[in-house]
């Protein structure tokens, strides 16, 4: 006795798939980096302010973005230097920890989005 199955849909299947994944490799993170600069910038060191108005979030194509700083304290401010006497002031880090849950929240909105439009069997 044998038996013969057909599947339908499973071209649709994969190739909505390959799109999904494609998607999912690429998302875009610009408004997660930009969320975390509005917060690193409320959180970095006032003395003049200009560390504050420095923090960026820049997108860096393909899926990444960056939160950054083109000063060239920020790194000694973000993360001291004892020989100087400098405490660290980790505004980034804390920055980053503080966003944990809405950046997952984003994605995770994102993420089921694109699988909503997978189809097939």
């Amino acid at each position: 006795m044998t038996a013969d199955i057909a599947l339908e849909g499973d071209r649709t299947l994969a190739a909505t798939l390959a799109a999904a994944s494609a998607e999912i490799r690429h998302l875009d993170q610009s408004e997660n980096a930009r969320l975390i600069a509005s917060r690193a910038q409320a959180r970095a060191p006032k003395r003049t302010g200009r560390l504050a108005r420095s923090v960026r979030a820049s997108d860096l194509g393909g899926g990444e973005a960056a939160v950054q700083s083109d000063l060239i304290y920020a790194p000694v401010i973000h993360y001291g230097w004892a020989a100087h006497n400098i405490a660290p002031q980790p505004f980034l880090t804390s920055a980053v920890a503080d966003s944990t849950r809405v950046v997952e929240a984003n994605s995770l909105r994102d993420v089921r989005s694109i699988l909503g439009h997978v189809r097939g069997a």
